[in-house]
């Protein structure tokens, strides 16, 4: 076969998946850092009921479910240091641009909420590109679910650490939108100035902000539905949030450094001379608004909670997350108890046997 013609063929095959690597590479750090998932992942438990909320609220219970949480993020990274192909398929979980799918305005009424329903009528291509979180969560659920049902203990917290994670990333404005970085409206860097910026400055404010509003915690009868719910919701928050952030800029003059590394330095320096008006008058602009970035990490708690009570009930509010003992188990005798008996009983009347004193003849 030609060289040029071989060429041709590999190329064909091998452009589709650098076109769709390069669609997802440039998206932002994944939605609320690490503070702000460890923070809905505490919150989300402290709003369970009992008997449930003592299961997870136990300090290393919630020490493994925190790190489990955190997991999500974690492969996306050494996926992306091994420039591997499969970063594409893992980052399109953690968000959902709406309105990159559908040319419906909002509220996005008539979406299909179901997989099958949404590929039917868009592709699957468009979901490679713009996301698949509500679905991921729903498969993290059932896997919940079962778990509970097993009492497979490192199970739970894997999939408990999943629900939370996604639960979380569908809260983040900027993860269901096209505009996730505010390319399209002359606010780019949003993302991570919101995220990262404004919550390490604000961490005290921001850890009150989310205990607001306790509430008993409902069960979810339609997990699907109320997560498309919840995403359209998210979705919503980003206009008044670009808003701020647009005033902020124009009261400040303020830029993020175009060179990523310059950036990243900047959005975790807290005693940035450069960038402290800037977020003073973000924070400022986004309180005259409602705090809509408070309002979303208040919700992403209060509803990973109702995802943790919902799995729960589903599989049979299991009393402890390690597995039952069976029934045969159960109804065996206390072995070794029963031997400390034994034992001494057979010592005793062996040695009075020895120590009989012989008949007389």
């Amino acid at each position: 076969m030609d060289l040029g013609l071989k060429f041709i063929r590999a190329a064909a095959l091998v452009l589709p998946v650098l076109l769709l690597l390069a669609a997802v590479s440039d998206r932002p750090a994944l939605a609320w850092g690490d503070w702000g998932h460890l923070e809905v992942a505490d919150e989300a438990v402290q709003r369970l009921p009992e008997p449930l909320h003592g299961l997870l609220a136990d300090e290393g219970a919630l020490r493994r479910l925190k790190a489990a949480s955190l997991e999500p993020d974690r492969r996306v990274e050494e996926l992306r240091k091994a420039k591997s192909p499969e970063l594409a398929r893992e980052r399109v979980k953690h968000y959902f641009d709406i309105d990159g799918i559908t040319s419906e305005p909002f509220p996005f009424a008539h979406f299909p909420r179901d997989r099958r329903a949404a590929e039917k009528e868009f592709g699957k291509k468009p979901f490679e590109e713009h996301g698949t979180a509500p679905w991921v969560i729903e498969d993290a659920e059932a896997a919940l679910v079962d778990a509970l049902r097993r009492g497979a203990t490192e199970e739970i917290f894997k999939w408990a650490g999943e629900v939370s994670h996604f639960g979380a990333d569908l809260h983040m404005p900027f993860h269901c939108t096209k505009n996730y970085n505010g390319k399209l409206t002359g606010n780019t860097g949003i993302h991570k100035m919101l995220e990262i910026g404004l919550l390490v400055r604000h961490k005290d404010f921001y850890a009150a902000e989310i205990r607001k509003g306790r509430a008993p915690v409902p069960y979810v009868e339609d997990a699907e539905g109320r997560l498309f719910d919840w995403l359209i919701v998210a979705n919503s928050r980003a206009a008044p949030i670009l808003e701020a952030d647009t005033a902020a800029r124009l009261k400040t003059g303020y830029t993020p450094p175009e060179k990523v590394e310059e950036a990243d330095k900047e959005l975790d320096d807290v005693n940035s001379a450069r960038a402290k008006p800037y977020y003073a008058a973000f924070k400022s602009e986004l309180e005259s608004r409602g705090q809509p970035e408070a309002a979303a990490l208040r919700d992403a708690a209060d509803h990973v909670a109702q995802l943790f009570y919902t799995a729960w009930v589903r599989a049979g509010k299991p009393a402890g997350l390690t597995a039952p003992p069976t029934a045969a188990a159960a109804a065996a005798p206390p072995t070794i108890a029963y031997w400390w008996l034994v034992v001494p009983t057979v010592v005793l009347i062996l040695l009075s046997l020895f120590r009989r004193r012989p008949v007389k003849g």
